[in-house]
């Protein structure tokens, strides 16, 4: 007997969000959070999609020296350039995931340097352009591997986007 809807969503984001957890730990810098918000917009209800940011953005904010402000700038920011970007592009066309990748590659550093600088920490500038150049490259490709992974059944492909 297959797993109600519901069931399946819960255990499939809380795996996500281990493996994003894992993937941070491993590759700190990088969100792997983000690839999954925007499938979350394309996919679930935006109910679905608050739940997992908030989640998501507790998680960055608890785990990181960043003054609070951090995750809801990044994850604000990320929403409105899914938003105002999917009026022109396909909202699931890998070239609109690579530009999105590109905008939050050049948020990052930006974003970790005001926020250093009001908490008067100093921080490489070096190291932040590598993350952001890392950023971009791997969004497109997580979210595209997300994409592919998420199940059939959850898929909400009759509601406009």
């Amino acid at each position: 007997m297959p797993l109600p809807n519901n069931v399946l969503a819960i255990l499939w984001w809380a795996a996500y969000t281990v493996i994003g957890v894992w993937a941070h730990r491993t590759l700190p810098g990088i969100d792997f959070f983000a690839p999954g918000l925007i499938l979350s917009l394309q996919e679930q209800s935006g109910g679905r999609t608050a739940l997992l940011a908030l989640v998501w953005m507790l998680l960055a904010e608890g785990t990181g020296s960043l003054p609070f402000g951090y995750g809801l700038a990044w994850y604000g920011l990320l929403a409105v350039m899914f938003f105002s970007g999917r009026w022109l592009f396909e909202a699931r066309s890998f070239l609109f995931m690579c530009l999105i990748g590109l905008g939050l590659g050049l948020l990052h550093p930006a974003l970790t340097l005001g926020l250093s600088s009001l908490a008067q920490l100093k921080v490489s500038l070096e190291r932040l352009v590598l993350e952001g150049a890392m950023q971009t490259a791997a969004f497109p490709l997580v979210w595209l591997a997300a994409d592919n992974l998420f199940p059939k059944r959850l898929r909400q492909d009759a509601r406009p986007l």
